[in-house]
């Protein structure tokens, strides 16, 4: 039996129909209700979300929340801003604008030559001389070292402040009646606290009465302003002495700047063609820094400094009588 055209394209046209619905199902509706399904899930959950709130905040007006949040928050606020006036550096980093129109390879010239010469003034005006590195510029490069090199103004303004930090940290060791100071490094400034706080540290290697080290600490311990002591190495080279002699220090003081913006770390501009500034964990105060004291002794360069060790005469001879004596009391023939 013969079966017609008419039945074939018929059952054709089905299995296309039903082929679309399939497809339609499987590649569009199947990925609808999908969604659909995790949609109804996610109201539900406001939904209870939202009968939690109503029962736990009932008979409660919104705006009345809104501000016992704000007036919870604006305390806060105003506690950090409190808080942040202790992490400051004053104005140890505070240099004068440059002036429009200057060279700032001159200008770096001359402000370099006056802060240092300050500084060596400051030291010399003293009683006892405080002997202090001489030869350190904190990291800065010096004048000569710019020499066909354009620099920028950014660059000035972090090789004066490196200066004046410098300048500022001796100045507290001779304040703090340190015996001499042998060096002061300057390491990178870093960020710290996710962002809020610029620490500087510093690595310092002097002489110092003990009593005179202590009190230093304890001050620092009761400033308005942040100082941590990160490590300190004391050695005492003279046990004999009949007073209390120096001891040698080697420091890590770290003061904190509050920075609320959480700018991203500024890094210093380096010496051009210098050594890298040290990093943390690295060694201070080697030998080799102590040249600048060299035509002076240990027993000199503290006598500068109020220190002298108590010279004692010649020990006298025992008489004979005294010699007989003591033999005849070792020898158990002396009954006292």
């Amino acid at each position: 039996m013969k079966v017609r055209r008419e039945y074939i394209i018929a059952i054709v046209a089905v299995g296309l129909i039903f082929a679309a619905v399939g497809a339609a199902y499987q590649f569009f509706y199947k990925a609808r209700l999908a969604q659909y399904t995790e949609n109804t899930q996610a109201l539900q959950n406001l939904e209870k979300a939202l009968t939690d709130l109503e029962t736990q905040f009932e008979s409660k007006i919104p705006e009345d929340l809104i501000k016992a949040r704000k007036g919870m928050v604006q305390p806060l606020k105003e506690q950090v801003m409190q808080r942040a006036a202790f992490f400051n550096t004053a104005d140890l980093l505070q240099i004068d604008p440059i002036p429009e129109g200057k060279l700032l390879r001159f200008y770096y010239s001359d402000q370099f030559n006056k802060m240092l010469n300050e500084l060596r003034q400051d030291a010399y005006s003293r009683t006892p001389y405080r002997p202090y590195p001489e030869w350190s510029t904190f990291g800065a490069p010096r004048p000569d070292e710019l020499e066909g090199r354009t620099v920028t103004e950014q660059e000035v303004k972090d090789w004066l402040s490196l200066i004046k930090f410098g300048a500022a940290i001796v100045r507290m060791l001779m304040d703090a009646k340190a015996v001499a100071v042998y060096d002061v490094q300057m390491w990178p400034e870093r960020q710290d606290y996710d962002s809020l706080l610029k620490m500087r540290t510093v690595g310092l290697s002097f002489v110092m009465r003990y009593a005179d080290l202590v009190a230093w600490l304890d001050k620092l311990r009761l400033e308005n302003r942040y100082f941590d002591v990160n490590g300190i190495g004391v050695q005492n080279r003279y046990l004999r002495w009949a007073i209390e002699p120096p001891v040698e220090v080697q420091m890590l003081l770290t003061q904190a700047d509050f920075n609320a913006a959480g700018a991203t770390p500024v890094t210093r501009a380096a010496a051009p063609g210098g050594s890298p500034l040290p990093e943390p964990g690295g060694v201070i105060g080697a030998p080799g820094l102590r040249l600048p004291f060299a035509p002076l002794s240990d027993a000199q360069r503290l006598a500068q400094g109020g220190f002298e060790r108590r010279r004692e005469g010649p020990a006298m001879q025992p008489s004979r009588w005294r010699t007989v004596r003591n033999w005849l009391r070792n020898h158990w023939l002396w009954p006292f």
